[in-house]
């Protein structure tokens, strides 16, 4: 039994998550958090703010702010760089409901190309990314 720092009420070791903190003397020892995942998941809803957690994911996975983030898809008059569609979802993706563009990114590079609407994000990344399988494609489809 452990007790909730913020709720103060006495609940088994399950009722808490346990940290990523290792003892250097017994790397099997499991820590916990000090509120029960009850506080713990009250607590995360309370402080969380959608803008900042986006604007955190453009940072880590992109590279740039959400405020460049809208500039690019002003500068594209809210639609698809490739398509020109102004709905992102495109066709429903696997996870659900999409209400943004992709960013668009070279993989080798890492530079930000564009945003994208789903379908035309998922074209690109079939196409390996690779012009020449596109320009295959094309001619292909020009017969």
């Amino acid at each position: 039994m452990r007790k909730c720092n913020i709720c103060g009420e006495s609940k088994p070791l399950t009722e808490y998550y346990t940290t990523r903190f290792k003892s250097v003397s017994d790397p099997t020892k499991q820590y916990y958090h000090g509120k029960c995942k009850a506080c713990y998941i009250k607590k995360g809803q309370e402080t969380y703010d959608p803008e900042k957690q986006k604007n955190t994911n453009l940072k880590y996975a992109y590279g740039i702010t959400l405020e460049e983030y809208n500039i690019m898809l002003e500068k594209q008059d809210g639609k698809c760089a490739i398509c020109k569609t102004a709905d992102p979802k495109g066709r429903q993706s696997g996870r659900g409901k999409v209400d943004n563009f992709y960013v668009d990114h070279n993989h080798d590079t890492g530079e930000v190309r564009g945003l994208l609407c789903n379908a035309c994000n998922r074209a690109i990344g079939n196409f390996q990314d690779d012009p020449s399988i596109l320009e295959k494609a094309v001619l292909y489809l020009r017969k």
